[in-house]
Order: structure tokens, then sequence, then C-alpha cells
């Protein structure tokens, strides 16, 4: 079966944010009409896990953060066509309504040139670099991170992994809340209200059916982390969506698909059934386990692509 992620789902090119990465809405409704005239069967993950619905045709949807996109775009075309969809969210955007720092990265990105933005960041490390923070030369940390990706070229890639995970927390907070500032904006609180859903509205979408998963609290690179603040960083979250989430049945959506084996048995002695990766792979339960449920993304579907004809 085909298991398809979604994150930004709006009408991109009339936004004020016309170069953030994601799906056009027109897209959206174009997919869905194409999975239903080509008569794939729409099933839940709960009927993936428990009924093991992987035939060839069948299809699951899932969404990625919890932006706004999701309940006012997506939500009423999901309804309309009686289905149902993952949704997995960190639990800090509820809890402190504060922009996650890869939101922060997105819309940066969104705003500047990739070029511009390295070489920025390059000033920006050499000041940092000292007796407090201590790290590898602006080379080297380029070698090593900027590896082009299926979506993204080199120079992003090294944007996105220096700031997500390579650098101490401390100076990736820092440094990503001066370029936020720099670039798209100094009021953090209203950006928050228009970016993400909120807790009533999480609610009325599983009133409706809709499916909640959990995607830590902080939306860390779960494998980077230590034993104890894995298991604080996913039961914070578990307290987050409490009434929301069973917290002795839920799927664990490891953040950039970071995942391991330590992480899969750290979230299933906390309750965890199911894990979604972003693993490029037609889904076989089977083969690949309830906790690594590979994904293609929406981009390999038409009208965007052919992609999944081509993926084993």
């Amino acid at each position: 079966m085909y298991v398809i992620m979604y994150h930004y789902v709006r009408e991109i090119k009339r936004s004020i944010y016309p170069n953030i990465k994601g799906l056009e809405l027109e897209y959206f409704k174009q997919q869905i009409e194409f999975l239903k005239q080509n008569d794939f069967k729409f099933v839940s993950l709960k009927q993936l896990i428990e009924e093991k619905c992987d035939s060839e045709n069948s299809v699951l949807l899932t969404f990625d953060d919890g932006y706004i996109d999701h309940y006012a775009n997506v939500f009423p075309i999901l309804q309309q066509n009686g289905i149902t969809g993952v949704f997995s969210m960190p639990g800090k955007i509820i809890r402190e309504k504060k922009v996650l720092d890869v939101n922060k990265i997105h819309y940066v990105l969104a705003n500047t040139n990739e070029i511009e933005l390295r070489n920025k960041l390059f000033r920006m490390l050499d000041y940092y670099r000292g007796t407090e923070f201590r790290y590898p030369s602006n080379q080297e940390l380029y070698n090593k991170l900027a590896i082009e990706s299926r979506f993204d070229c080199k120079d992003v890639i090294f944007i996105k992994r220096i700031l997500q995970v390579e650098l101490p927390e401390r100076l990736r907070n820092i440094i990503t809340d001066e370029l936020f500032k720099e670039y798209v904006s100094v009021d953090e609180s209203d950006f928050v209200d228009g970016l993400y859903m909120n807790m009533e509205q999480i609610k009325e979408m599983s009133y409706h059916g809709m499916e909640f998963g959990i995607h830590g609290y902080d939306h860390y690179w779960m494998d980077n982390l230590a034993e104890t603040k894995l298991i604080e960083d996913l039961e914070s979250a578990l307290d987050v969506f409490e009434g929301v989430i069973d917290p002795q049945n839920w799927c664990c959506c490891y953040p950039y698909g970071a995942y391991n084996d330590r992480v899969i048995q750290t979230a299933k002695q906390l309750g965890a059934t199911s894990g979604l990766t972003t693993n490029v792979a037609i889904c076989q339960i089977q083969k690949h386990g309830v906790y690594e449920i590979p994904r293609l993304d929406t981009n390999d579907f038409p009208p965007q692509s052919e992609y999944y004809l081509h993926t084993n």
C-alpha cells in the first residue's frame, strides 16, 4: 500500500510566502481526485495496523507538523470524501505557543537566497566559534553536511542540518532566532496563531474521526537524544495531547524521520503501537513492521509526478 506524507497544503503562490516548499491546495484537490478515479482505497492507520490493509491499491494520508493548513484546507476535503487522515504535531506548539525552529528555518529560506543565507551563516559561525561554543571549521561542516537530497540542493541541506541538529542546541536557538527576526518577523506570537492548529481545532477534527499521532514535544532528532531526554520529550508530548491520543495506543511520527532501534523500544515502552518514518518505499507491513512504516511524498504522485510508479 501507499502511505503519503504532506506538510504545507495551501494556496502557496498567492500567499505572502510564495517560495515556501509545500503543495498547492488545487494540486491537493487534484491528487485526491486522481486517487479516487484510479480506485485507490483510502484506509485509516487503525485499519492498516489492526487489519493489515496493505493491498496494492490501499492508501493512507498523513500530515506532519500541525499547520493551520490541515484544519482550514485539508480537513474539509477529507470530510467531504469520507477519508481519514493521520495528523502528527509537536506538543510544544500547543503548550508554549512558540514557532518551532524547523519552521523558522523554512520561512527564512523562503524569504532569502540560499547562497546569501549560507554566507551569512558562515559569518555567524565565525562570530560564535570560541570559548563557549566549539565546533569544526566552516569548510569541514559544509563538507560533512552539504549532501543533496531528493528535494533540496546542497546549500539548503547544509543550512537545515547545521541549524536542526549539528550545532549545540543553545547556539542553534540563538542563530535561528536571529535569522528569523532579520528575514521574517520580530513578532513570534502573532506568527504562531497564523501557522499552527490550536487544541480546539484538533479536538474538532478528532471528534470527526481524524487520527492524531505524537511528533515529539520539541521536534528533535530523536536518535540524537539521550535516553532520559527522549523519555521526557515523548512523555511531555503525550501529556499535551491527553484526551486526544490514547497513551496506551499511539503512533510515533519520528521528526525528520530520525529514529533507531533504541527510539522504537522507548516509544513502545511508553505505549506506542506504530511508527511513521520518512523511508521511501511502498508499505508492506509484513516486511517493514508497524514501527517502521515507510512513506512517499505528495510530490511523488500526480499532478506533481508519477514517481510512485517507479518505487519498490
